[in-house]
């Protein structure tokens, strides 16, 4: 049943039910129509949410613009600001999990937007399963305007209740790591920090540990957040040392723990026969292969962009090993792959020249 706006306004309201962690960093001409969305999606008088904005050391007007035009909201404390020397987007999340006083967190990048009913959504959700840990929820993208809406996706290949295993096969198997469309306990959520250091897939290396500590997900169809995508994304910035540890991180930590702990249900030792043991173990061999081709498949991708602009193509034959024709077909009829990682996969060689030739 849905939260009417009156419900909403109206119970609760001495409890910080959500806390919106906002790491920004030169982000005075964006921030703005970012809180903006925020407050937008909620009644204007509901103080169960707190926005909490981490200054990783900007030069900008970023302070200035939150002074001029958010000074009713810093006054209720439903927003709050916190300057930091510049230590990088992990540094300023892990210091927002510090500050937040939420039962709930979740995180929103300082030049993207929340759905209308943003806020609303996450009320019910939070209302009508009090038990999950962790609540996944899809995106549209845009570039300029907001309200032009270029594409939708999601965060998961699940969908309802999952337990942790299924949940964290449903993450791997999609493959799009925004913390952002992700609302997790307080209690899940602090157990884990985002690596310091880490300037590429550091959303992955978080959310891996904040599902090893889940007990229960659910995954819903709306799609909440609104997502820029920028003239020159991170995927175009990637270099081969940052391929090779996010591969490393997710075959060493992430699928040996995985496969380690296969026979158990969520993570709680049970007495099996030597058969269900066996099999257990088996079925987690044959996920953890399935995952890893995945993993594979969309490595493979990274690598290429980062090759591409590095390294001559034969050097990059001879380290980047290539997946079968077969399993990319697969996995792309299986709905795991999109058509452009596919299409890359298949035919590297075009992709890699034809990125050459523009540069010239």
């Amino acid at each position: 049943m849905a939260i009417s706006m009156t419900d909403i306004s109206m119970t609760d309201m001495g409890v910080t039910d959500i806390s919106i962690i906002i790491p920004a960093y030169n982000a005075a001409e964006t921030l703005p129509d970012t809180l903006r969305s925020i407050f937008a999606s909620c009644p204007e008088e509901d103080s169960r949410f707190e926005v909490i904005v981490i200054d990783d050391g900007s030069s900008d007007a970023t302070q200035a613009q939150l002074d001029a035009h958010f000074a009713q909201q810093l006054d209720s404390g439903r927003l709050c600001y916190h300057y930091q020397q510049n230590a990088g987007v992990s540094v300023a999340r892990n210091t927002g999990l510090n500050l937040a006083q939420g039962r709930y967190i979740t995180f929103v990048d300082a030049d993207d937007a929340v759905q209308h009913d943003y806020l609303i959504r996450l009320y019910e959700l939070i209302q009508q399963h009090p038990d999950v840990d962790i609540f996944e929820f899809g995106y549209q993208t845009f570039r300029h305007q907001v309200d032009t809406v270029l594409g939708r996706g999601h965060v998961t290949h699940c969908r309802g209740f999952n337990t942790r295993q299924p949940a964290f096969e449903g993450a791997v198997s999609s493959f799009v790591w925004l913390v952002m469309c992700r609302l997790i306990k307080a209690d899940v959520a602090k157990q884990a920090t985002f690596p310091a250091g880490v300037k590429y897939c550091e959303d992955l290396m978080y959310l891996c540990a904040v599902y090893a500590q889940a007990r229960s997900c659910y995954a819903s169809d709306l799609a909440l957040y609104r997502y820029r995508i920028g003239e020159t994304s991170a995927i175009s910035r990637v270099t081969m040392a940052q391929c090779q540890q996010v591969r490393e991180f997710l075959h060493s930590h992430v699928f040996h723990d995985y496969r380690a702990n296969g026979e158990q249900s969520d993570g709680t030792a049970q007495a099996h026969s030597a058969q269900t043991h066996f099999a257990q173990t088996n079925a987690a061999q044959t996920n953890t292969a399935h995952l890893k081709t995945i993993v594979d498949a969309n490595l493979y991708y990274m690598c290429h962009s980062a090759g591409k602009r590095t390294m001559p193509f034969f050097e990059f034959c001879r380290q980047v090993r290539r997946l079968p024709l077969l399993t990319i077909c697969r996995l792309y009829t299986q709905g795991l792959l999109s058509r452009r990682k596919t299409m890359i996969c298949l035919f590297p060689s075009i992709y890699f020249f034809g990125h050459r030739m523009k540069r010239r």
